[in-house]
């Protein structure tokens, strides 16, 4: 503390000497607020001289930015901002979705910090979704930003940086003759058409570069292979254009540097528009499992429970809701048979577990007094011992043998962060997760699903 409050008199000491020497008009000729105020008004005018609009390929995710991209077009004009996004979404106080394609106005400012701060300052949800709680044990929610710094402007490309999360983006003008509509609307024509073809293989001249690059909601999962000879799989966040995709930045995997693709829809294919001999086209996996597969045989499912300190084995079959993609067996919790869903992928053919309500039990706490409280299965990671509420957070199976199929279950790759391996049984005090918790019930680890 002595040197500390030394070197502060020596500070100022030397702070009041200067003072004597030089006058703050001898080094700058308008005072801190006017040159604050001048950036603020320059800002300002670059933003609302857009007659049509910025381009914003918005990143939640934090720095992680894993979760994928969405796109918002943005037109300010005097303190309000309109957003129009290429997603639906349902912020916490809307009745009905936001659709696609859909505009909302809401309030911006700019705000000086240490730097220059773009701020969304009245709720929006076509930009607030992504940042607001999903839930009492949820608070960061996609872990998205509604406040930016300003790192560097040009008259066509603002480059912003997420003030709470730190993801970086580029804010691009929007040609004069450009339609909104039109823009987005051929997004998710893109999107559409290439759903059902995200099980992807790197070509360069017909030949494999990048054995699997697996597409799911604006994320791709690159598989490359180390100086061992390991594969490792990369995630990498992109944003749909209206001719394809781009990624978050450029990304280079296997020798392969790629940014931005082009979709085609007549042979399935996205190609680089950087190297056009490079191409991720549609394979099916050799592992695929039919859904009828599933319903068709029973299974051994084996899991550690308790918290890591028993294992077991039960015999679970699945049957299929009509004719959708949804999947019941079920499991053992605390004695009961509770009846829950997976999620099939017809993609991959697949299955995951993700978070849901299972339905209404009454406990009996040590007290003797039973009370009614609501089961949610919600994924988790047992060594960090976190779960996730988010409806896309899930476990995903993946192929450990053929025949008989073995099934073992990590991560989905929907949420941030994330290294899921297991779910909780949870409960809570009403059917929505935001109600008051009780407890765990249950846990389940080292899921793995076998053929009998």
């Amino acid at each position: 503390m002595k040197r500390f409050s030394i070197l502060s008199i020596v500070g100022l000491l030397t702070l009041s000497l200067q003072s004597c020497f030089f006058s703050e008009d001898d080094i700058f000729e308008e005072s801190s607020n006017q040159r604050i105020e001048s950036a603020l008004s320059e800002y300002q005018t670059l933003l609302t001289g857009a007659s049509n609009g910025w381009k914003l390929e918005y990143y939640p995710g934090g720095e992680n930015h894993d979760i994928g991209g969405v796109v918002l077009l943005l037109r300010f004009e005097g303190e309000n901002v309109t957003i129009m996004s290429d997603k639906s979404v349902k912020g916490m106080d809307d009745p009905d979705s936001i659709r696609a394609g859909e505009q909302v106005t809401s309030k911006f400012s700019l705000l000086a910090d240490q730097s220059t701060v773009l701020s969304f300052s009245t709720y929006n949800s076509l930009i607030h979704y992504w940042s607001e709680p999903k839930g009492v044990l949820d608070a960061d929610g996609y872990e998205g930003d509604f406040e930016f710094v300003i790192t560097a402007a040009t008259q066509n490309d603002i480059t912003l940086k997420g003030k709470k999360h730190g993801a970086v983006m580029h804010m691009i003008r929007i040609a004069d003759n450009a339609d909104w509509n039109t823009y987005i609307s051929n997004c998710n024509l893109i999107r559409n058409e290439s759903a059902e073809y995200a099980t992807l293989v790197g070509f360069r001249n017909g030949s494999t570069v990048i054995p699997s690059a697996y597409s799911q909601e604006n994320v791709i999962t690159f598989s490359e292979t180390d100086a061992n000879g390991k594969i490792n799989k990369r995630k990498v966040s992109f944003a749909y254009t209206d001719k394809g995709i781009r990624l978050y930045a450029p990304t280079t995997v296997n020798g392969i540097t790629c940014d931005e693709f082009i979709w085609n829809n007549a042979d399935k294919s996205f190609t680089s528009t950087e190297d056009t001999n490079i191409q991720l086209k549609y394979v099916q996996p050799t592992d695929y499992i039919p859904i009828e597969f599933y319903t068709e045989h029973q299974w051994d499912l084996s899991y550690t429970y308790n918290f890591g300190r028993k294992d077991t084995t039960e015999t679970v079959t699945f049957s299929r809701v009509g004719q959708s993609d949804t999947l019941q067996t079920k499991v053992t919790c605390g004695g009961l048979q509770i009846k829950l869903n997976a999620l099939y992928n017809h993609i991959t053919g697949m299955i995951e577990f993700r978070t849901q309500y299972l339905t209404e039990v009454v406990l009996t706490l040590e007290t003797g007094e039973s009370i009614n409280s609501f089961l949610h299965l919600c994924p988790w990671n047992d060594e960090a011992g976190t779960m996730y509420l988010i409806e896309k957070a899930g476990i995903v199976s993946t192929t450990t043998q053929m025949e008989p199929r073995i099934l073992s279950f990590t991560d989905n790759g929907r949420t941030s962060g994330s290294d899921l391996n297991g779910f909780v049984f949870y409960a809570f005090k009403g059917e929505n997760r935001d109600s008051e918790k009780i407890g765990v019930l249950e846990t389940y680890n080292n899921i793995i699903l076998t053929q009998k």
